[in-house]
């Protein structure tokens, strides 16, 4: 197949299991959990965003291509830093949102990472380091493709029904705003750099597969969290 053959069939692998249509999205505003609830879900949603940002440096590190590398630091001062992409590093803005919720100081600690955090970053993490960079570059997009929407669903709903400041929704401003472009940007690059992996046809659509059903099984545990599906055990602190 051509590369922009695969790619085509790729999106439609993203379209088919996008997150936009899972419950916890479409039930969220209708669900509104409490802010003591809301903030399980927060708190577990900070490990995640803290611990998936080794995969740029992971990409950085395999490559030494300059447009791939100073793109993945491109990326990692946007997710760590607040030079230029929000006032604080993105999982400090997410502990913002958390502690608006109600989660204590003392919850934002290894202890309390749920099994199915670490097993979706598990996940991401080891595509960065097993598979050819482009094809990382390639589940990076899957996910960020369509986190404007999702995150955009719910941040009107936080809006209108809950108390929150500008301040403490800032983490969904801006990825709102902002992981399309992430997005496009990782998209060009997979193009570019796609024929120099001669399985990519193989390749990419077995890993945009794998990311989008880690992602959606994330979702299914965030939905519990926030009171629907199957009942979770109690995490330790």
């Amino acid at each position: 197949m051509e590369i922009d053959a695969v790619i085509a069939h790729c999106g439609d692998i993203i379209a088919t299991k996008r997150c936009a249509r899972h419950p916890f999205v479409v039930d969220f505003e209708n669900n509104r959990p409490d802010e003591l609830t809301l903030g399980q879900w927060a708190l577990q949603k900070y490990h995640q965003v803290y611990l998936q940002n080794q995969i740029f440096s992971i990409i950085h590190a395999k490559t030494d291509i300059p447009l791939v590398r100073q793109f993945m630091v491109e990326q990692l001062v946007a997710e760590e830093t607040p030079i230029n992409c929000g006032s604080d590093s993105h999982y400090n803005l997410m502990r913002r949102f958390a502690k608006a919720c109600g989660v204590a100081d003392d919850q934002f600690c290894p202890g309390t990472i749920a099994p199915e955090v670490r097993a979706y970053v598990d996940v991401l993490l080891s595509i960065m380091r097993d598979e050819h960079f482009t094809v990382g570059l390639l589940a990076i997009y899957a996910i960020e493709s369509q986190s404007g929407e999702s995150v955009g669903a719910i941040l009107s709903a936080l809006k209108r029904h809950y108390r929150f400041s500008a301040d403490e929704l800032e983490w969904f401003t801006v990825h709102a705003e902002e992981d399309d472009g992430h997005a496009d940007q990782g998209m060009r690059l997979v193009r570019e750099y796609a024929p120099s992996l001669a399985d990519f046809d193989h390749a990419a659509p077995r890993v945009v597969e794998r990311i989008c059903d880690a992602w959606l099984a994330l979702h299914g545990f965030y939905r519990s969290l926030l009171g629907a599906g199957q009942p979770l055990a109690v995490m330790v602190s």
